[in-house]
This record gives C-alpha cells, sequence and structure tokens, in this order.
C-alpha cells in the first residue's frame, strides 16, 4: 500500500479500520474518509476487529466503546498488550462529556478520542494526524531493521576477518619462539630482546583476537560453558600465574581463607575474568600503590573483589567502561581505562555465569572491581 506521508501536501494515506456495531455509523465514517483518500476497513464487534488487523496491515483505528460481546475498552487493551499491534493508533469514540469513558479510554491505552455526533473537520485532522504518527514509526521500524541488518554484517565481516587473522598470527608467535630457542646463542643481547619483544606484540595481538571472537560468541549465546565445581581461591592463584612479570611490578596482597569458596562455573572462562581484573588494576596503579584481593561468601554468593590505589574512575563513566570498545580518558592524567574488550568479556562471562559485575572507584583514591557468583 503506498502512503504520501508529506504533511505540507495534506496528502497523508492508509488503512483505517472502523469497529461499530452499527452498519450506518460505519457508512458515514467510510464516506468521510474514503473522501480524504483513506482505505476504509470495517468490522462490526470486537472480535472480528481483532481478526482484520491480524491479517491486513492497519494505520489507524477508529473504535466505538458500546458494542456486543467485547467493548471497546476491552479491544484497545488487547490490542495495546500485543507488541505487533500495540503501535496502531486508536481513537476511541465517545459522548461528548461522558469524562468517565475517556479517563477508561486513557487507561487502556486509547491514543485520541473522537466525540458524537461525528464533526467532518475533527475526524479528518485527528484520523491524519494519527496516520501521520504511525507512518513515522513504520520508517523508524524500517531505519532500525535496516541498521540491524549493516550491524550484523559488519559484525560478520568482522568476525570473518579476525578468525583469519588467528592462524597467521598463530605461526608467526611459533616461529618466533623457535628463533629464540635455536639462536639465542647466535644473537646478541639486544637482538634477544628485539625478539622477545616481537613475540610479546604477536602475543597481545592474538590476545585481543581471541577476545573478539569469544565476545560475539557470548553475545551470540554459542559460548558453551564447561560447568565445574571449582575453588575461587585457586582460580584467583591461577591468574596470578597467568600475569607472569606484570605481578611483580608492585605489592599484591592476598590472603585467601583456609575454607574453599565453592562455586559452578567454566573454570578458564571464569580465571581469564579475573587475570583480566588484576592486569588492569596492575597496569592503572602507580609504583609506589598496590593491589588487594578479596574473595568471601556472602550468603549464597561468591564475592571476588581486587581493589587499587590508582588514579580512579569518574561516576559517569564506570558503566561504560564494561562496553565493547569503550574507552574512558581522563584528560588530567591523559590515562585511559578499560582494554576495549576486556571488561567487556568480563561482563559478559560473568552474566552467562548467572553472576552480576560492577565497580566502585573514588577520585584520586583507586578503584574496587568485582564480580559475585552463585556459591
Amino acid at each position: 500500500m503506498e502512503k504520501e506521508i508529506t504533511m505540507e501536501s495534506k496528502s497523508i494515506k492508509g488503512n483505517v479500520l472502523v469497529v461499530d456495531d452499527e452498519e450506518k455509523n460505519r457508512e458515514l465514517l467510510r464516506v468521510l474518509l474514503e473522501a480524504e483518500g483513506f482505505t476504509v476497513l470495517e468490522a462490526e464487534d470486537g472480535e472480528k476487529a481483532l481478526k482484520v488487523v491480524e491479517d491486513t496491515p492497519t494505520d489507524v483505528i477508529i473504535l466505538d466503546i458500546m458494542m456486543p460481546k467485547m467493548d471497546g475498552f476491552e479491544v484497545c487493551r488487547r490490542l495495546k498488550d500485543d507488541q505487533k499491534t500495540a503501535p496502531i493508533p486508536i481513537l476511541l469514540v465517545t459522548a461528548l462529556k461522558e469524562r468517565d469513558d475517556r479517563i477508561m479510554g486513557i487507561e487502556a491505552g486509547a491514543n485520541d478520542f473522537l466525540s458524537k455526533p461525528i464533526d467532518k473537520q475533527d475526524l479528518t485532522l485527528r484520523v491524519r494526524n494519527a496516520a501521520y504518527t504511525k507512518s513515522l514509526f513504520d520508517q523508524l521500524q524500517e531505519n532500525y531493521e535496516k541498521l540491524k541488518e549493516l550491524e550484523k554484517l559488519r559484525d560478520n565481516l568482522t568476525n570473518m576477518i579476525v578468525h583469519d587473522m588467528r592462524s597467521p598470527l598463530m605461526g608467526a608467535n611459533g616461529y618466533l619462539k623457535l628463533l629464540q630457542m635455536r639462536a639465542k646463542d647466535n644473537l646478541t643481547e639486544k637482538q634477544n630482546q628485539y625478539v622477545i619483544k616481537a613475540s610479546n606484540s604477536v602475543s597481545t595481538l592474538m590476545e585481543i583476537v581471541n577476545s573478539l571472537l569469544d565476545v560475539s560468541k557470548l553475545e551470540e549465546g554459542k559460548m558453551k560453558l564447561d560447568l565445574q565445581q571449582c575453588d575461587l581461591r585457586n582460580l584467583a592463584k591461577d591468574a596470578l600465574e597467568m600475569l607472569g612479570s606484570l605481578k611483580d611490578k608492585l605489592n599484591i596482597y592476598f590472603e585467601p581463607s583456609e575454607e574453599p569458596i565453592l562455586i559452578n562455573c567454566d573454570p578458564d572462562l571464569i580465571t581469564r575474568v579475573i587475570a583480566n581484573l588484576l592486569g588492569n588494576a596492575i597496569k592503572f596503579t602507580p609504583e609506589s600503590g598496590k593491589v588487594e584481593i578479596s574473595i568471601k561468601k556472602e550468603d549464597n554468593q561468591a564475592r571476588f573483589a581486587v581493589t587499587d590505589t590508582g588514579y580512579g574512575i569518574p561516576p559517569e563513566y564506570q558503566t561504560k567502561i564494561f562496553e565493547k570498545f569503550g574507552q574512558v580518558e581522563i584528560s588530567e592524567k591523559k590515562q585511559k581505562y578499560s582494554t576495549g574488550l576486556g571488561l567487556t568479556f568480563c561482563k559478559l562471562t560473568v552474566e552467562a555465569h548467572g553472576g552480576e559485575i560492577g565497580v566502585d572507584s573514588i577520585l584520586e583514591q583507586g578503584s574496587t572491581f568485582w564480580f559475585v557468583l552463585p556459591a
């Protein structure tokens, strides 16, 4: 059905459903609306109106209140409760002085009202405005669907490129390690340092590639969790080992409790979450500062927290840093918080386990990143 939505020409067109048990009322509205260029659909009761809306694209509904079987209020409620039909503007036909009917109509979700007896100019303006509103919604929905499709194409392209990058990166890293082992004695100390730095750079790229692929899987719900009963204290120890020499840059305080903190989780993923949080804490803490790990059981939850004495994160940015590619720069310090993907991976992983993650931070005092999981 072709629609014209230019308000300047007043040439709004669309399908208008008239619902009234009186045939003469339907006929009057049909004649008036068809003269304005609208296509008119008819239904003599509420049940048939619901069927028409289900089968035929409808832009505006003119709905009489007093009808047998199902009154206009109930028809309005049903249409507004359905996600598919909720955007359709509904004009309830009421008596001019029936205030209670209008209040009940608003409660039922009516968008506008027409008073009896029907005035031609009033009818034309209200229906035209309702049809224009519906056409704007349809355009917005169409643009939204196109945007979703473009985002899907972009994500598919990104995933394809990233996936293809992984193999050559793994190959490059392997050859660099072979060079380290076999030619170490033939290289100068400076040349060895070059090889080590190159290998570390390739490893960083591989981590970014793996994070992109993992975040994509988690967003689509395709990441399979290998759930096992684990001691959260041991996962924290494993995460510290993963950090290698990074953990030696400053003092890290960790005094685990004597009793195990048991959770049901994918140990590899949760260990990576802890390593990410620890790595960020170390990265953003000056050498004179400290990082403290806390693990405890609270009610039926296990809580992990890592506290640093870094610059801190402003309140308005404490949600943004968990967004994909979200980075926050504090201009005074020229310091960027978040790796762009690390905290997104942490958030999606914790939520996939039925947990919650967050940060508490005070400027100039530091931050505490935490997550809780069912114990």
